[in-house]
C-alpha cells in the first residue's frame, strides 16, 4: 500500500473529481464508500458543507486534503478493510473523524485496488487546522502501520513511485482523452488547426513536434498546469497524421508553420526567366519536396529510412 497527498482550496471541483464527474458525464466506475460529519451524498453537496466549515478560518487558504490510497495490483481488498484503512489513515494523521468532515470515494478504474479520501483541514469545532508538514514521511509511517494492523501486502517496489497518481494529473488526462476523442469523431474539424483552436476553446493548449522535414511526430496537450503526452490521451502522432491527411496535405499543416525562402542568390525576375528556359522551379512546400509521397505514407519513417541508407553509404575508415 502507498499513500500519495496534495492539497488545494477547491472542494467542489476536489470532489466531484472523486464522484466520477468529468466533462458533465458520470464515470459509474466510482462509488462513495462513506462520509463524516455532512449530511448530504452529492459530491456539490459536501463541498457545500465542507466550504462552510472551511470559512470559519480566515487563514486557511488550501483546506482541501486529498490522499489516495493504493493497494498492490491484483491484491484482494474487501470493502470493509477500504473502509477500516481509510478510518485508521484519518486517525494517524490526526483527522479525527469526530470533528474533521471526511468523504472516501473508491475508483475502479485501474488495475489495483485504490480509494480517494477527502478530508477538510478546518476542524468542525473551529480549532487548529490539520498539519501537512512532512507529509510524505507521514504516509509512509501511516501505511506501515495500516498494513501491519490490517494484514496488508507492501506494494512492489515496481510501483513504488506514485506520479501517475496525482489527482491533479488524472483530472487533466481525463479531461483531454476526453476532448480529443470527441474531437477527432467531429467532421467539422478537418485540420490540425482546427483541432488547436478547438482545443483552445476548451482551455487546452496543444504542442505539436516536428521532424526537419515538418512532419508531425510527438504531440503533448496542457490542461489546468498539468502536461499530458498525447501517448496518454491515447492518441499517437502517427494516428492524427492518418486521420487528417484524407482532407488533405494542407489539414497536416498549421499556422505556425514558417514557410522557407528559397535564396538562390540569382538577381529579381531570374525566377521567371529560369521558369521559361525549361527548368522547373523549386517548391516551398515541405511535404511537396518528395514526388513520390503518398498521403497514406508514413513519412517519419521514409525519414528515418532515408538516414539509415545515409549512414551505410559513409566509407568506413
Amino acid at each position: 500500500m502507498i499513500a500519495k497527498t496534495v492539497t488545494g482550496s477547491d472542494f467542489e471541483g476536489a470532489l466531484e473529481y472523486g464522484a466520477g464527474l468529468r466533462s458533465d458525464r458520470t464515470n459509474k466506475q466510482s462509488e462513495l464508500l462513506s462520509v463524516a460529519n455532512v449530511g448530504s451524498n452529492d459530491a456539490r453537496g459536501i463541498a457545500a458543507e465542507m466550504q462552510k466549515v472551511a470559512a470559519l478560518s480566515h487563514r486557511m487558504q488550501k483546506p482541501v486534503w486529498h490522499t489516495v490510497l493504493s493497494w498492490a495490483p491484483g491484491e484482494e481488498v474487501s470493502r470493509e478493510q477500504k473502509l477500516k484503512a481509510a478510518a485508521l489513515y484519518c486517525e494517524l494523521m490526526g483527522a479525527s473523524l469526530k470533528r474533521h468532515q471526511v468523504a472516501v470515494y473508491e475508483h475502479k478504474d485501474k488495475q489495483h485496488p485504490h480509494i480517494h479520501i477527502y478530508i477538510n483541514r478546518v476542524p468542525t469545532d473551529g480549532g487548529p487546522a490539520l498539519d501537512t508538514a512532512q507529509n510524505y514521511a507521514r504516509n509512509v509511517k501511516a501505511t506501515r502501520q495500516i498494513r501491519e494492523q490490517l494484514g496488508m501486502q507492501q506494494l512492489p517496489s515496481r510501483r513504488v513511485s506514485t506520479k501517475d497518481l496525482d489527482p491533479h494529473k488524472e483530472v487533466a488526462r481525463g479531461y483531454v482523452r476526453d476532448e480529443l476523442t470527441a474531437a477527432l469523431q467531429d467532421t467539422t474539424i478537418r485540420s490540425l488547426d482546427q483541432l488547436i483552436a478547438h482545443f483552445r476553446q476548451k482551455g487546452i493548449e496543444a504542442n505539436l513536434k516536428r521532424d526537419a522535414k515538418g512532419v508531425l511526430v510527438g504531440t503533448s496537450f496542457r490542461y489546468q498546469d498539468s502536461s499530458v503526452k498525447g501517448t496518454e490521451a491515447g492518441v499517437k502522432a502517427k494516428q492524427l497524421r492518418d486521420h487528417f491527411s484524407q482532407y488533405g496535405r494542407e489539414a497536416l499543416r498549421t499556422s505556425d508553420q514558417v514557410t522557407p525562402t528559397v535564396s538562390s542568390g540569382r538577381a529579381p525576375g531570374a525566377e521567371s526567366a529560369s521558369a521559361g528556359s525549361g527548368v522547373a522551379p523549386q517548391s516551398n512546400e515541405l511535404l511537396d519536396t518528395n514526388p513520390n509521397l503518398g498521403a497514406g505514407v508514413d513519412d517519419a519513417q521514409r525519414n528515418e529510412n532515408e538516414l539509415r541508407r545515409r549512414r551505410r553509404r559513409r566509407p568506413r575508415l
